[in-house]
């Protein structure tokens, strides 16, 4: 079979399974099975395609075509310029997380050491190392899964100043002088998660999504905590559902934290939650 005949196949099979962005997801699997920039394909289209390849390319196919996100297949996301390693398990990284990346660099008091909670592949924890001089970053999650996708991210980006703690929360979490704790816990009403999309709500793991009845579970139980384990003057930065600013402030404000405030992100929705001691 030809690489544009392929394609063509690869895209109809989709946007008969009602993939929205048939065309884009189809070609997307086809130029990394090639390892090959998207253009290529386009401009070498009549060339054959390898028989095994045909037959990977068709099995992930069919694989989006059941609603498997498209970074589960082909295994890894981009986030903050940074190529990671995800799989079922780990919540996939979403560019509007970076806006909480930004805003914890953003900081102007020093910051030696930060902990990313509840840290899944080690997106924002490992983004942050790589982007701040002279920080330790240690990385927790309660995830099996969790471990293994962010020890892997922290040895193939080589990241020296990053470390992961498997921890039920601040259970395993000796040091009480981190100068930022930062987290993207679950934050999705239990209620809520069975009306989101097949992609999410099949396939990435609810315990990285499920945030209990109100969706504010555990920013209660990380704000009560996090005061133990900050120097003075230590920052608190959540990333936020767009509806959850002001319970996520009054719960910051009410355990001591100061000049609470809400950051959105680039389409305008409450997405950050920062404030002090």
């Amino acid at each position: 079979m030809k690489i544009r005949e392929a394609l063509n196949k690869g895209s109809n099979i989709l946007k008969e399974s009602e993939i929205e962005y048939f065309k884009e997801d189809a070609l997307e699997l086809l130029s990394v099975i090639l390892d090959t920039d998207k253009i290529n394909i386009i401009l070498n289209g009549e060339e054959l395609l390898d028989s095994d390849k045909e037959e990977q390319y068709f099995n992930w196919i069919e694989r989006r075509s059941k609603k498997e996100p498209l970074k589960y297949i082909i295994g890894y996301a981009e986030f903050f310029g940074l190529v990671l390693k995800v799989k079922n398990g780990v919540l996939i990284p979403r560019v509007d997380t970076e806006t909480l990346v930004e805003e914890v660099i953003a900081i102007e008091k020093e910051k030696k050491n930060i902990l990313d909670m509840c840290c899944g592949s080690g997106a924002i924890g490992i983004a942050l190392a790589k982007n701040i001089k002279n920080v330790t970053v240690t990385l927790a999650d309660i995830s099996k899964i969790a471990e293994e996708v962010t020890k892997e991210n922290i040895d193939r980006l080589d990241i020296e100043n990053a470390k992961f703690i498997h921890s039920n929360l601040f259970e395993n979490i000796e040091t009480n002088r981190f100068d930022v704790i930062v987290s993207n816990p679950p934050y999705i009403r239990t209620d809520v998660i069975e009306t989101l999309m097949e992609d999410v709500k099949d396939y990435e793991p609810h315990l990285a999504l499920d945030g209990g009845e109100d969706g504010l579970y555990f920013y209660d139980k990380i704000t009560k905590e996090a005061i133990r384990h900050l120097c003075e003057g230590g920052y608190l930065c959540y990333e936020i559902g767009y509806d959850q600013g002001n319970e996520v402030r009054k719960l910051m404000e009410n355990s001591g934290f100061k000049d609470v405030r809400i950051v959105k992100d680039l389409a305008g929705n409450d997405r950050v939650a920062i404030g002090h001691l």
